[in-house]
C-alpha cells in the first residue's frame, strides 16, 4: 500500500502552530533554555543567525568539550568554532545551513519582514513553488488586497474579468501563488508551497540524502575549510537542512539511525545534522550514525 503525505509547508516563523511533537523543535528548546531570546527572529535567516550559537551548545554537550568563538577579530576564511577538551586536544566546528540557492534571496528578504507582509486585514500567500520574484510578488499582492478589500471578496481570483484584466500583475501572482483572505491577524502570511507524494517513492537511506547536499554550490567550501584548520585534532561540521531541502519522510525524526556513513566527506571526524522539528540532533563518528537527545535545560 502507498502511504500519500502531504506537507503543507509552514515558515520557520511558524513553528509556534506546530503540534505537540513539533514543538519540542530546537527553537521551542532555544526558547526554553535560553539560547534564543523571545522576540528574535526564527525565520529562515534568522535560524542562520542563531544556528552557529545552536550548534555550539549540542556538539559542546555531546564532546564535553569547551567551544569558542574563532571567525572574528579579522580572521580570514577562519572555521567558525574551536574545540577544546580538558585533555588539550583541539578541533574545529564549521556550522551551515543546507538550502536551495534559488530560494535563499527571496528568503532572506521576507525574513527581514518576519515572513509577514503589511496589511490591514488577514491573508495568507502560499507559493506554488520553491522560489519568486520576491518585491514584484509583494507589490502585486498588496495592491491585489486593495481590490479584494474594494469588490469585498476574500481571494483575487474572485475578482470580475474586467478588473483583472485592466491589472495584469495581479493575473501573474495567481500563477506564483494563492492569495487568500484569513479571520487571523492584520498582515500577510508568507507559507511555503504544499508538497505531496508517497513515501514508498522516495529514497528511505538519509545518507544518501546527505550526499547529495556535496552538490550545493556552498557546502564544499565549508568543507575545505575545515580540510585547511590548522593544528587541530578533529574536524566537525554541523548541518542545517531547511524543510525545502528534506524528503518528507526525513521532516521529524521518526526514522532509524542510517546503517551507513556517508560519501565524499573526507578528513571529518564528525558530520552532525539537524531539521526544525526534529527533537533530536544526528551525528555520524568513526562511521557509525546515533540520534542524541537535546541536553536538559540545566546542562
Amino acid at each position: 500500500m502507498l502511504t500519500l503525505v502531504v506537507d503543507h509547508g509552514m515558515p520557520f516563523s511558524s513553528c509556534r502552530n506546530a503540534d505537540s511533537r513539533k514543538s519540542r523543535s530546537l527553537l521551542a528548546m532555544g526558547f526554553a533554555f535560553g539560547w534564543v531570546a523571545r522576540g528574535q527572529d526564527v525565520s529562515v535567516s534568522g535560524l542562520a543567525d542563531r544556528a552557529e550559537e545552536i550548534a555550539a551548545h549540542l556538539v559542546g554537550h555531546a564532546l564535553g568539550a569547551k567551544i569558542s568563538k574563532y571567525d572574528t577579530d579579522g580572521r580570514q576564511s577562519a572555521v567558525d568554532f574551536l574545540i577544546e577538551w580538558t585533555s588539550g586536544r583541539r578541533g574545529a566546528l564549521e556550522v551551515t545551513l543546507v538550502t536551495r540557492p534559488e530560494s535563499a534571496a527571496w528568503q532572506g528578504m521576507a525574513a527581514k519582514e518576519g515572513w509577514r507582509w503589511p496589511a490591514e486585514s488577514g491573508w495568507e500567500f502560499r507559493m506554488r513553488a520553491a522560489h519568486m520574484p520576491y518585491r514584484r510578488t509583494r507589490k502585486a499582492a498588496l495592491r491585489a488586497i486593495e481590490l479584494c478589500d474594494l469588490w469585498n471578496v476574500t481571494t483575487p481570483r474572485q475578482l470580475p474579468p474586467e478588473v483583472l484584466q485592466h491589472h495584469p500583475e495581479i493575473r501573474w501572482m495567481n500563477d506564483v501563488g494563492d492569495l487568500r483572505r484569513t479571520p487571523f491577524s492584520p498582515g500577510v502570511v508568507l507559507l511555503h508551497e504544499t508538497r505531496a507524494g508517497f513515501f514508498e517513492a522516495e529514497d528511505a537511506d538519509f545518507t544518501t540524502v546527505v550526499e547529495g547536499w556535496l552538490h550545493r554550490p556552498h557546502l564544499p567550501r565549508h568543507i575545505d575549510k575545515l580540510q585547511r584548520a590548522k593544528g587541530v585534532n578533529e574536524r566537525h561540521l554541523f548541518l542545517v537542512p531547511v524543510d525545502e531541502v528534506l524528503p518528507m519522510r526525513f521532516f521529524t525524526n521518526d526514522f532509524p539511525a542510517p546503517a551507513r556513513s556517508p560519501e565524499g566527506f573526507t578528513m571529518l571526524d564528525g558530520i552532525w545534522v539537524w531539521s526544525n522539528y526534529w527533537h533530536q540532533y544526528l551525528v555520524c563518528r568513526a562511521g557509525l550514525w546515533q540520534w542524541i537527545d537535546f541536553p536538559s535545560k540545566d546542562a
